[in-house]
C-alpha cells in the first residue's frame, strides 16, 4: 500500500467518524433523562452515560476534535464522581451537564472536518541497501578485511592513508581505520580535511584505557585490538548501520472501537509497522500465536474484559512474558495508572495521542522488544534464531498455511566438510564460514521468511507462501553464490560449499514431519556428492 492510499483511507475514516460522533452525541442527549436515585435502578442510566462519554473522550482527539474530547472527559469525571459517591445529581447539576453535551453537538455541527493528515513518509523506515564500509590503512591486513567483509555482503573499498581525501565522494557509512604499527596522529591529520566523517571504527594495537579514552574523544564508536574478533566487528557494524530487520515490527491493537483501532493501524502502517486489530479480547491469545506481536497495545476500558484483566490473562503464558503490554486510555490520574500497571502492564499512553507520538512510541517499544527477543532467541555467533525458536516458526507457518491455503516450504542446509575446515584452518575460521552463510541467508531471503541456526553448521529456512519449485530455485542460487565466495585463513584462501534439502508441507504435516522431510532431502544431497540442493516431492 502506497502513501496516497493510506492518506485516502485516513481521510475516509475521519469523515466516517464525524458522522458517528454526531449520532453518538444525539443518542446521549436522547437518553439524558434526569435520574432519581443513583444507588438504585437509575445507577444503570449513569453507568451508560459515563461509558458513552468515555468512548467519545478517548477517540475525539485522535480525529482532530481535542476540545470536544476534553469536554466529554470532564463530563465523564463528573458522572463518575456521582457514581463513586452513590448519590443522584440535583436537577440543576444534570441540567448543566445536559447543556454542556448540547454545546458539544452544536460545536461539532458548526465545525468543518478537521484537517489532519499523518505523514506517510517515515524517516525511520529501514534502508534496504547494503552498508558501505571504507577501510583506511596501509597494511596487507586491510586488503584481507576488504575480502572478508565483501564476503559477508557489505560494499567495501580500501583506501591508503595518503588517499584519505578521496573518502568524501565514496560516501561510506562506516570508516574502519587500521592504525596498527603507526601513530594515531597520522590518521587524525589525514581526516582533518574532510568536512563530514562517517561513523568511525578503530583497529589499534594500543590495548589500554588511555588509548580507548583518546579514541572516544575522536568520536570512535568501536575499538578492536589484535587478533581481530571478526564476529564482534561484524556485529558492531550491523548495530551501527541499523541494517533492516528480516521482518517489519508487529503491533497487536486490542480495542473495541473499530474506527479508532483502524486509524491506529493505518498510522502505524505509514511508519512501516505491521499491525493487526482485535476487538474481542477472547480472541487475543489465538491471534498472538499466529501474529507473534512485538508489542500489544490494549485499550484499558472494554466491555466484558478490562485491559488490566486481559494483560493478566496474557501473562499466564510464559511465551508472552517478554512482550510489552501497553495500556491506552484517557485516564490521567497517576494513582489509577499505577494500579493498572501493577496488573501486568508495562507502560501507559494517554488518549488522545497524536499520530507522531503513537508511531514513535510503538517503534521504540517494538525495537526494544525485538532486541530482547534477539538476546534470548538469537544465536550469538550468527544473529539467527536458535534451534527452539526456528522450530516454533515452522509450527506457526504451518498453522498459517492451513488457514490460508497457501504453500510453505522448509529448507535445511549443512556446510560440507565442516570438520575438515576446523581441523585445517582453526575454529576461528570455521566460525567465519558459519557467519558468512548466515549473512547470505539473511540477505537473499525475503523479509517474511525465517532462518535459524539449527545446530553447529546446520541451518533451517522457513519460506511461507512459496512453492517447492520457487524454494528450490532460491536455495540453488544461494548455493552457487556461496561456493564462489573466497574464504580467508591468514595467507591462505579456500572455498566452502553447502548441501541442502527442500520440502513443502502437505495437509497432514506436523512440525516434526516437515523438518524430517527437509532433513531427508539434505541427506540425499550429501549422499549424492555434496554441494547440491535436493527437493522432495510429497503427496
Amino acid at each position: 500500500m502506497n502513501d496516497s492510499d493510506i492518506d485516502w483511507q485516513l481521510e475516509t475514516l475521519r469523515r466516517q467518524y464525524v458522522e458517528r460522533l454526531k449520532n453518538e452525541l444525539k443518542a446521549l442527549l436522547a437518553d439524558m433523562q434526569p435520574p432519581g436515585d443513583a444507588a438504585t435502578g437509575d445507577r444503570a442510566t449513569l453507568e451508560a452515560l459515563r461509558h458513552g462519554l468515555h468512548r467519545i473522550a478517548g477517540s475525539a482527539g485522535t480525529f482532530g476534535f481535542a476540545q470536544l474530547g476534553a469536554s466529554c472527559r470532564s463530563m465523564e469525571l463528573q458522572v463518575q464522581e456521582w457514581l463513586d459517591e452513590r448519590r443522584s445529581p440535583t436537577s440543576d447539576d444534570f441540567a448543566a451537564l445536559l447543556e454542556r453535551a448540547r454545546a458539544c453537538l452544536a460545536q461539532l455541527e458548526a465545525d468543518t472536518l478537521p484537517a489532519g493528515a499523518v505523514s506517510t513518509s517515515s524517516p525511520l523506515a529501514a534502508d534496504s541497501r547494503r552498508a558501505r564500509i571504507a577501510i583506511l590503512g596501509d597494511h596487507q591486513q586491510s586488503r584481507s578485511l576488504v575480502t572478508t567483509l565483501k564476503g559477508l555482503g557489505y560494499a567495501c573499498h580500501w583506501f591508503l592513508m595518503q588517499e584519505a581525501a578521496e573518502l568524501g565522494p565514496w560516501s561510506a557509512d562506516i570508516l574502519l581505520i587500521d592504525e596498527t604499527g603507526s601513530p594515531r596522529s597520522r590518521w587524525v591529520k589525514a581526516l582533518a580535511g574532510l568536512s563530514k566523517l562517517p561513523t568511525l571504527l578503530l583497529l589499534s594495537d594500543e590495548d589500554t584505557f588511555q588509548g580507548r579514552l583518546d579514541a572516544v574523544r575522536h568520536e570512535v564508536k568501536g575499538y578492536f585490538t589484535p587478533p581481530l574478533d571478526m564476529p564482534a566487528l561484524e556485529q558492531r557494524i550491523r548495530h551501527l548501520t541499523h541494517l533492516p530487520e528480516q521482518e517489519a515490527y508487529r503491533v497487536l491493537i486490542v480495542d473495541d472501537d473499530a474506527q479508532l483501532a483502524e486509524h491506529y493501524r493505518l498510522v502505524l502502517l505509514a511508519s512501516g509497522i505491521d499491525s493487526q486489530v482485535v476487538a474481542d479480547p477472547s480472541q487475543v491469545l489465538e491471534v498472538m500465536h499466529t501474529f507473534q506481536p512485538d508489542v500489544v497495545l490494549i485499550d484499558i476500558n472494554m466491555p466484558g474484559c478490562s485491559g488490566p484483566e486481559l494483560a493478566r490473562v496474557i501473562r499466564l503464558d510464559e511465551d508472552w512474558l517478554r512482550v510489552p503490554l501497553i495500556y491506552l486510555s484517557v485516564e490521567t490520574d497517576a494513582h489509577r495508572q499505577a494500579l493498572a500497571l501493577a496488573q501486568a502492564g508495562d507502560d501507559f499512553l494517554c488518549k488522545p495521542i497524536s499520530d507522531e507520538a503513537l508511531s514513535s512510541a510503538m517503534l521504540a517499544r517494538a525495537k526494544r522488544s525485538r532486541q530482547l527477543s534477539a538476546a534470548l532467541d538469537r544465536d550469538s555467533l550468527t544473529g539467527l534464531m536458535k534451534h527452539s525458536a526456528i522450530k516454533e516458526m515452522v509450527e506457526v507457518e504451518i498453522a498459517r498455511a492451513r488457514r490460508s491455503g497457501a504453500a510453505v516450504c522448509v529448507a535445511m542446509l549443512d556446510i560440507d566438510h565442516f570438520k575438515s575446515i576446523n581441523d585445517t584452518y582453526g575454529h576461528a575460521v570455521g566460525d567465519q564460514v558459519i557467519r558468512r552463510l548466515a549473512n547470505l541467508l539473511k540477505q537473499r531471503l525475503r523479509r517474511v521468511d525465517h532462518v535459524g541456526r539449527y545446530g553447529g553448521e546446520e541451518f533451517v529456512a522457513v519460506l511461507p507462501s512459496c512453492t517447492l519449485e520457487d524454494a528450490y530455485r532460491v536455495i540453488e542460487r544461494m548455493r552457487q553464490h556461496f561456493q564462489e565466495l573466497e574464504c580467508v585463513a591468514g595467507p591462505k584462501t579456500f572455498h566452502a560449499t553447502f548441501s541442502a534439502g527442500v520440502a513443502s508441507m502437505n495437509t497432514r504435516d506436523t512440525t516434526e514431519m516437515l523438518l524430517d522431510a527437509a532433513d531427508l532431502a539434505m541427506y540425499r544431497a550429501k549422499r549424492g556428492g555434496r554441494n547440491r540442493v535436493v527437493k522432495i516431492e510429497r503427496d
